[in-house]
Formats: C-alpha cells, sequence, structure tokens
C-alpha cells in the first residue's frame, strides 16, 4: 500500500511541504489505512494532519461506536481531530433528496469547514473506483462516468486511490489497526454493494486482475476525455451567441463525439446540472418554437436555429406589445432587452437581429 500511496501523491503532485490535511475519517479500514499512513509519514511530508469523522446519525448507537473509536484512536497516536453529527435523514427530508446525496453534501461542507485552506484527503480505493465504473456504465453513461473516481478535484486528494481494499485491510493487518465494519455495507438491496459483493467477484472470476486491469482502462479513458474537454470548451465558444443562446446549424456541423458534450455544457451552463442523454437527444429533435422543460425548471425553446434558455418568467406564446419608436431606443421584454436603431447597411450574420424598411413600417 506505501508504494501505491507514494505513487499516486507523486503522480498528482498531491502534498506539498506546509500543507494541512484534513483527512476524512470513518472508522472504516480505508480510512485507518490512510490517516495511520499520513500520520506516520507527516514528517517526511512536511505535513499537518487533521482527522474529521461526520456521524450521519443514520445508524444509532453503531454510527455513535464508529464516533468513539474514531476518537480513542486518535487520542491514543496523538492526532489531532475534529467530530461532528447530525441528523441526516431529518435533514434530507426537509431538503427532498436522497440520503446519500445529503449525507454527501453535508459531509463535504463539514470537511472544508475545518480548514478552508486546507487539502481535503478522502480514503476513495480503486476498488472504489471499479465500482462507480460498472455503476455508472449499467446506466449507460458517456465517457465521463467511466473515468471512475478522480485522484484529485480542486483541494480534494485520494492517496489510496491506486490501493484495493485488500490492500487497506492488509496495511491495517500489519500495523495492527483494528476498523470498524458498517453493517449496511453488507445489504445488497443498495445497488453499490450488489456490484461490490457480487458483480465485481464474478469479474474476477474472469479475470483475477480484474480492478489493476480497470484501473488502466480508467486512466486511458480519463486522459481522451480530457482532450475531448478542452475540443468541447473552444466548440463551445464558437457556438455560442449569448449566456444564453446556442447557434445549433454551427453545433450540427460538428462531429456527433463533440456535438453532445457542447450541448451538454451549454445547457449545465445555464442551471441545469442533472441532465441525462436522453434530455440532451431530446433538445437535437426539439421541433421549431417547441419549448422543453428540463428537470421542471429550465426551459428552451428552439426558434429558427437558435436554441434559447429561456427566463423564468418568459411567455411561451406569441405576444405583442406596443412600443414608441425614435432614433434610437430599448426596450425591457422581460429578462431581455429589445433595441431599435436605424442602419444604412445591413450585415445579416447574427440571427437575433431583424432588418425592417423604415419607408414601409406603418407609423401611428
Amino acid at each position: 500500500m506505501k508504494n501505491k500511496c507514494e505513487r499516486a501523491i507523486r503522480q498528482y503532485n498531491m502534498l506539498i511541504p506546509g500543507d494541512t490535511v484534513v483527512v476524512g475519517v470513518s472508522g472504516g479500514a480505508d480510512s485507518m489505512a490512510l490517516l495511520h499512513y499520513l500520520h506516520t509519514c507527516r514528517t517526511r511530508y512536511g505535513i499537518h494532519v487533521i482527522a474529521a469523522h461526520f456521524n450521519h446519525g443514520i445508524r444509532g448507537e453503531e454510527a455513535d461506536a464508529d464516533e468513539r473509536y474514531v476518537c480513542a484512536f486518535c487520542r491514543e497516536n496523538g492526532i489531532e481531530y475534529v467530530v461532528e453529527k447530525a441528523d441526516i435523514p431529518l435533514l434530507a427530508q426537509q431538503r427532498k433528496e436522497s440520503i446519500e446525496e445529503c449525507a454527501r453534501f453535508f459531509r463535504y461542507e463539514f470537511l472544508k469547514s475545518i480548514d478552508s485552506k486546507a487539502k481535503i484527503a478522502t480514503a476513495h480505493t480503486n476498488s472504489d473506483s471499479c465500482e462507480s465504473f460498472l455503476f455508472h456504465f449499467t446506466r449507460g453513461t458517456g465517457l465521463s462516468g467511466l473515468c471512475g473516481i478522480p485522484p484529485v478535484r480542486e483541494n480534494v486528494i485520494r492517496p489510496v486511490i491506486f490501493c484495493s481494499a485488500d490492500d487497506t485491510r492488509r496495511y491495517c493487518r500489519e500495523n495492527g489497526i483494528d476498523w470498524r465494519e458498517d453493517s449496511t455495507n453488507s445489504d445488497v438491496k443498495y445497488t453499490r454493494n450488489r456490484i461490490r459483493l457480487t458483480t465485481v467477484p464474478s469479474l474476477k472470476c474472469v479475470n483475477a486482475s480484474f480492478e489493476e486491469n480497470a484501473l488502466r482502462c480508467m486512466q486511458i479513458l480519463q486522459t481522451e476525455n480530457d482532450f475531448l474537454r478542452l475540443q468541447t470548451e473552444k466548440s463551445l465558444k464558437e457556438c455560442r451567441m449569448n449566456a444564453h443562446s446556442l447557434n445549433m446549424d454551427a453545433l450540427l456541423e460538428l462531429h456527433p463525439a463533440i456535438m453532445r458534450r457542447v450541448l451538454l455544457s451549454f445547457v449545465r451552463s445555464v442551471g441545469c446540472r442533472d441532465v441525462s442523454m436522453q434530455q440532451i437527444e431530446r433538445l437535437f429533435n426539439a421541433g421549431e418554437g417547441e419549448v422543453l422543460t428540463l428537470n421542471n425548471s429550465v426551459r428552451f425553446q428552439r426558434m429558427k436555429g437558435i436554441l434559447s434558455c429561456l427566463p423564468t418568467n418568459a411567455p411561451t406564446e406569441n405576444i405583442s406589445f406596443p412600443v414608441t419608436l425614435q432614433k434610437e431606443c430599448s426596450y425591457a421584454f422581460f429578462d431581455w432587452y429589445v433595441r431599435l436603431s436605424p442602419v444604412n447597411t445591413i450585415e445579416n450574420n447574427n440571427s437575433c437581429c431583424a432588418f425592417f424598411d423604415a419607408d414601409k413600417v406603418m407609423l401611428p
């Protein structure tokens, strides 16, 4: 495990001398191994380590016992630690989201609150990454969903990402470290548990090196995904007309691999974060003037080759309103502005512009 951690830290430049590292510690084998490794290597890396345990209030006494164990381990080993408890089931109900989503949100908020400038180390392993790969694969994900768990994301680092669950348990046994078992991890009614307990062992029967091979596959996919991301950013700038409009004619000239990504990036940029590929296909196939609502909140309309994100208070039917023509004037129209101005020549390179013959405009 040590060699794999050293390789991950070096390859992704996870640590620099002077870093404060907040380690998320559940009490399980993966996080206990990570905490022990970083604590014993703190002088070598020149880092300050803080253990952080978040009690989700989901498993009652079992969760409280996890908390007591983590605190006792930290005291015995002279490790600074911080603990917080929350009633996640209640918060999830109030926020109208799943317990898993709610737990993740408040867990990371807790970790960030300890030291805003610190690195946050989580104990995601390659085994977790393989589970994520298979989970997204069965749901029909795109390339991004097949890249596994990223080793680094902003200030979050994952030093044991090259390690398997077997590696972390072996490390704990070799160093005399006990760990806690989450009883819910054996419940196969949860999809990820079923993948871990049934699917992965079956794949290891096909190839005992499944996890190592999957790691190489995910690294290749991540490299290619990074390249496509850069191409997408470039193409989005070329197709975007303004903050809320996309030139669909220009979009349709792109390669299909980039086309979908550009549309997805545009949709996410206007506030529609959780979007499926089926919804993206609906936008591609939208008819002239058709209004589509994604996630019950964000509305899009396709008109004359332009896909627009509609303001929340804009009507979807045709309406008319009177204006007073002046030499130069502009009018507020819901969340848009309409500007009228005289021109001597017509340069019809902007589909957001309309030109009228002044001699034929009927004035009151």
